[in-house]
């Protein structure tokens, strides 16, 4: 296990921490195309497809034509609404990223650094609307390398923030994640987060089947 390190952003680590965003990301495109074939509608789609086109023409050839078709076409609709989250948060958080998040004593943005190279990263915003005047914190963007998964990096990102939190003041730590991100699950459950609810992030989610499941981390008080 290669030895690591935390620290806050700093402008060198730019290039590799978008790369290391929009790989990341789209990583979860394949997870998600194999989520929706498991729905129903996708089945119903899939068999009706293919269905009608031999009643129709009594032809296989022409019905696993149509089969790769209607594969090619969920795989697209996956595609979006992954695509949509890269380019924008390309053009907003992420576009200046010491000024979206280190800024304001409130938020922050760390990188694990291992061996001189950007391994893992993960970004703290303070929620804007809060009701009851709690102060909530949301974590945003971990991120790990594939070849570095299993060494703890997420987990001490996430404690990093977590004790971040506690410095700042704030009442709670709030995120989102992919319904089917079981491993991502599995650690924030570990480390005292509570499932708060599931919910369709947008309508572009909703389209493909993919809700996320939103964590809730009560802060303990510093005093």
């Amino acid at each position: 296990m290669a030895p690591y390190h935390i620290r806050k952003y700093q402008d060198r680590d730019r290039e590799a921490v978008i790369d290391m965003f929009i790989k990341g990301t789209l990583h979860n495109v394949t997870a998600g195309f194999f989520h929706l074939l498991k729905q129903p509608r996708s089945f119903l789609l899939l068999l009706g497809g293919t269905g009608a086109v031999f009643l129709g023409t009594g032809s296989f050839l022409l019905s696993l034509l149509a089969l790769s078709v209607l594969l090619a076409f969920l795989w697209q609709i996956v595609r979006y609404p992954f695509n949509w989250h890269v380019d924008h948060t390309l053009r907003t958080c992420m576009k200046d990223i010491k000024k979206s998040y280190l800024s304001d004593r409130g938020s922050c943005f760390w990188v694990a650094e291992s061996e001189g190279q950007v391994v893992g990263m993960v970004g703290a915003c303070p929620v804007s609307e809060v009701s009851r005047g709690k102060k909530h914190l949301e974590m945003l963007h971990l991120r790990v390398r594939t070849e570095y998964h299993g060494q703890g990096i997420a987990k001490c990102l996430t404690q990093t923030l977590m004790q971040f939190a506690q410095e700042q003041g704030y009442d709670a730590v709030v995120l989102g994640t992919l319904c089917y991100n079981y491993p991502a699950q599995r650690l924030y459950e570990k480390l005292g987060f509570w499932k708060s609810h599931v919910a369709f992030d947008s309508l572009r989610w909703r389209m493909v089947a993919i809700p996320f499941v939103y964590y809730e981390y009560t802060v303990p008080s510093s005093l």
